[in-house]
Formats: structure tokens, C-alpha cells, sequence
């Protein structure tokens, strides 16, 4: 538990430098592979931030916390799956390349360290310049999963660019889609998603 929770820490720590696109967060990834199962932790808080954001829209349609709650946790996962969907992507077209050198354990953790800029979600809200940083954190992202890319696998760079840019597209799809096709569901279970609302 102890050893966990020290991972955890460790995953949160690197995540501020993956975010400055600091070369040793994602070397510590390759020696470590542990702190990549630890980093999956990053999007699902990235994806309650994003959630959190709305909290006060909720609060107004006057929604219980548990289901407050449930929905933070749903936009999380749904963040996650975005991550792992994106990981097992760049894994397939690296190995049918011939170029993969880690782990798909490794290039989750370094996906998932990398949607560091995505725990300022909650600042996407904002009436006037909300959906202008929407944009430029996922920019950010994509930046960090590149940098990140390029540090685990070592190139060749074209690769590298393909591989983050393909993931990107089906885990964009993903996030996009995810809460729309569970959104029946969650209607029924009477949870909220981002952009839905509540019985």
C-alpha cells in the first residue's frame, strides 16, 4: 500500500514536468515501470477536472453528490479508455513498423503522463475563452505525447509523429464518442455526462 501510494506521488510529480516537456519525467518511465501504471491515474483526475468544471451546472439542476460523484468518475474513465485505446493504437502500427522498443505498459504511462495539461480542464468553462483553452490544452497534450513518444522510442521521427498522431485521432474519437454512447445508459442509471443532463 505504502509502495502504491509512493508510486502515485512519484506519477503526480512527473506529470508537472511531462507538462514542461522535461526529458527525464519520461526516461523515469522506461526505468520504472511501475510509475506507468501508477501515471493512469493522471487522466482519470483530468477527467473529473473536466467534469468539475460543470459541477455548479449541476448544482443549479439540483443533482445529488452521489450522482455528482458517479459522474466524475465516468468522464474519468472515459478519459482512461481514451488513453489505453490511444496506447494499444501506437503499439499495433509500431510493431507492424517494426519499430517498437517498449512496452505497451511504458507508452500508456507515457500517454497518460503526457494528458498532464488536461488537469486544468476545469478552467474550460469559462464563458468567454473556455472552449479557446479546450483547444490549446489539447495541443498541449498532443505536444507532451509527441515529446514523450520521441524520448521512449527513439525515433525515427516520422514514426514517432505517425504513431502519436494516429492515437490521437482514435482516442479524440473515443472521448468524443464515449460519453454519447453511454449516455442511454447513464440517462437510465439517472448519472450525467459533460455535455448531458438528468431525468
Amino acid at each position: 500500500m505504502i509502495s502504491l501510494l509512493s508510486d502515485l506521488a512519484r506519477a503526480l510529480g512527473l506529470a508537472v514536468d511531462a507538462a514542461l516537456l522535461q526529458r527525464a519525467a519520461f526516461t523515469h518511465l522506461v526505468e520504472h515501470p511501475s510509475i506507468a501504471l501508477a501515471a493512469l491515474v493522471i487522466p482519470l483526475i483530468a477527467g473529473a477536472s473536466e467534469m468539475l468544471g460543470k459541477a455548479y451546472v449541476l448544482a443549479a439542476q439540483q443533482v445529488g453528490r452521489w450522482r455528482i460523484m458517479a459522474s466524475l468518475i465516468v468522464t474519468g474513465l472515459v478519459y482512461l479508455l481514451g488513453v489505453l485505446v490511444w496506447s494499444a493504437s501506437a503499439h499495433v502500427l509500431l510493431s507492424l513498423a517494426g519499430g517498437l522498443s517498449v512496452s505497451e505498459t511504458v507508452l500508456a504511462g507515457t500517454i497518460a503522463l503526457a494528458y498532464a495539461p488536461r488537469l486544468l480542464s476545469v478552467l474550460t468553462v469559462a464563458p468567454y475563452y473556455g472552449e479557446f483553452l479546450d483547444r490549446a490544452l489539447d495541443a498541449w497534450t498532443f505536444v507532451c505525447v509527441g515529446w514523450g513518444f520521441w524520448v521512449v522510442i527513439g525515433g525515427p521521427l516520422g514514426l514517432v509523429i505517425v504513431s502519436a498522431a494516429a492515437g490521437w485521432m482514435v482516442s479524440a474519437a473515443v472521448r468524443h464518442y464515449g460519453g454519447r454512447l453511454s449516455e442511454p445508459l447513464l440517462r437510465r442509471l439517472r448519472l450525467v455526462t459533460p455535455g448531458g443532463g438528468h431525468d
